[in-house]
């Protein structure tokens, strides 16, 4: 009978300390299966200078784009350039088919048609005034009528040649300004409308450029109005451009926390080409910050992360990104606790 009594009694030591040890979590798993795999670095802190730093692109200045809209109804029949295409003035761009364009000759016709009337009836009036038939008023007026009609007929004759009518239902629009193609916003076969406001082609002035800068609000502080930058053109094999802060928009981006700002260069340099990216350089600040691998940070979801070690275990801490210069194999941050030790490679602990 002692034998049931000796098992039940290991049975219940056996639960007792399997109580005593709850299963492992998902961290602590990955502190056992990788700490001894994962390099550590301790962050040097210190006063470092820190260069603002942020990226960009080179955009047409909105005072040198040339917006063609539609003057009539139609179809787009024909595109005869692409984007990034370099044009004159009076470079063919976009064909349209309209039924207005009839309209426009059956209006001049009538105007042809006005202006004769009327020049016969200035004519006789003429002569009739010269035998006293009729008063110079009467004269006056008919030669009024004259002008109008005239002016009427040189006025569709124009419309006529800005529309470069092809046919009684074809006209094609023509860039009035030397220029390099920007944006191409219709497509073959639109219908589209005479609509002021609704541009068909953008035609950017290749000497009016400006560089966009994209800046993090953190770093919104090391930019004003009239502040001199540099701009550092990717592959270029020259020295850094100069520039001036011109305008820092108002508009935050709510995903990044980002700033549009403004930048006006120097010079008309031929490597300021439009939509090529450049860094942008806004001196330096002295900042008491930590100094670490830039391979040791993380961005994920809006936050900069690094993983903190702690009893064994890789913790992600969110800490603030004070500079990221491109040159630099380092990063600056602020957030993190003294005397402490971060994964080198971050990427490696969020695989897991």
């Amino acid at each position: 009978m002692r034998f049931p009594l000796t098992l039940s009694c290991t049975l219940a030591l056996l639960l007792l300390t399997g109580c005593d040890k709850a299963p492992p979590s998902g961290s602590e798993k990955v502190a056992a299966t990788h700490a001894p795999d994962i390099t550590l670095v301790s962050p040097e802190f210190g006063t470092f200078n820190t260069e603002i730093s942020t990226t960009a692109s080179v955009q047409p200045s909105p005072d040198g784009i040339v917006s063609i809209t539609a003057p009539v109804d139609g179809t787009i029949n024909k595109i005869h350039i692409a984007v990034g295409d370099k044009i004159s003035s009076g470079s063919p761009l976009i064909t349209i088919r309209s039924s207005d364009i009839s309209d426009v000759q059956s209006d001049q016709l009538s105007a042809k048609a006005a202006y004769t009337q009327a020049k016969h009836i200035y004519t006789m009036n003429k002569e009739l005034f010269k035998l006293g038939a009729i008063t110079a008023n009467d004269l006056a007026l008919s030669q009024s009528n004259l002008t109008q009609a005239e002016a009427m007929v040189k006025g569709f004759s124009q419309k006529l040649n800005y529309f470069d009518a092809a046919s009684d239902q074809t006209l094609t629009l023509h860039s009035p300004i030397n220029g390099v193609v920007y944006e191409i916003a219709t497509h073959l076969g639109e219908k589209i409308s005479n609509d002021t406001t609704q541009a068909l082609v953008k035609i950017a002035n290749p000497h009016k450029k400006v560089v966009v800068a994209t800046v993090y609000e953190k770093d919104l502080s090391a930019f004003f109005v009239g502040k001199q930058v540099d701009i550092k053109l990717e592959n270029s094999e020259t020295g850094p451009i100069k520039g001036k802060v011109t305008y820092i928009s108002d508009v935050l981006d709510p995903d990044n926390k980002t700033i549009k700002v403004y930048i006006q260069p120097s010079i008309d340099s031929s490597e300021l080409r439009i939509n090529t990216f450049a860094n942008i350089y806004s001196g330096t600040e002295k900042k008491d910050v930590f100094r670490i691998p830039k391979k040791s940070l993380l961005y994920k979801e809006g936050k900069f992360i690094v993983f903190v070690k702690k009893d064994n275990q890789f913790t992600p801490l969110n800490v603030t990104l004070v500079s990221d210069d491109p040159k630099d194999s380092f990063s600056l941050v602020k957030g993190l606790p003294e005397n402490t030790q971060i994964a080198l490679e971050a990427i490696a602990l969020e695989k897991e």
